[in-house]
């Protein structure tokens, strides 16, 4: 029997996905909560193995809950249960030991799936979305840039133009752009959005 906690602020979203497992032969709702705080007393106290964590709540976000409570309690699995897109927290709560990342808009009996599949060690991401949030190549090291495609890359990164950045470095467009293309020769980038990831990996923003 995999027992459950659901900690989310609306009790619409509690209440419904209690009625639907109160129908499974294999979960069992052993608490639910409405913020990070009550979670972190509960899993004092009760034995759970899957956690169903909404990230936005008061007191205590589920990010912040996530960060205090994963190393806490190692037998938990931690699955985010969120209205937000997967691209915006998805890398940050996996990073941090997130179990799984599924959409509100799912069907109960998806949500369901997802909590016995995570019991036996899956993990339950968009692996095609992080793909193409993932540099090219993830790199050993990091690449030698030299100064000025450093700097380029830093004011890419930051959302500047091409006339941006050739006025803030006193170079014409035509030379940006030939530093743009060499790095993406030089870090084997397929696009912007692989160079913002570079810049961000390797902290040159």
């Amino acid at each position: 029997m995999v027992r459950v906690i659901i900690a989310d602020d609306h009790a619409i979203v509690r209440k419904g996905l209690d009625l639907y497992i109160k129908f499974q032969d294999d979960v069992q709702l052993v608490g639910e909560v409405n913020n990070g705080e009550e979670l972190s007393q509960m899993l004092d106290s009760i034995e759970a193995d899957v956690v169903l964590l909404d990230i936005d709540m008061p007191k205590m976000n589920g990010i912040t809950a996530l960060r205090s409570l994963k190393d806490a309690h190692p037998g938990v699995r931690f699955l985010i249960m969120s209205m937000h897109p997967e691209e915006i927290y998805g890398p940050t709560v996996r990073k941090m030991g997130a179990a799984g990342y599924i959409s509100k808009d799912e069907d109960p009996k998806q949500v369901i799936q997802a909590v016995t599949e995570v019991v036996d060690g899956k993990e339950i991401f968009n692996e095609a979305l992080y793909k193409v949030n993932t540099p090219i190549k993830e790199k050993e090291r990091k690449i030698k840039l030299s100064t000025r495609e450093s700097e380029v890359l830093k004011l890419l990164s930051i959302g500047k133009s091409n006339k941006d950045i050739s006025e803030e470095l006193g170079i014409s467009d035509k030379t940006v752009s030939t530093y743009k293309q060499r790095l993406l020769n030089k870090l084997q980038a397929k696009n912007l959005v692989d160079l913002i990831n570079y810049a961000k990996m390797y902290q040159f923003v």
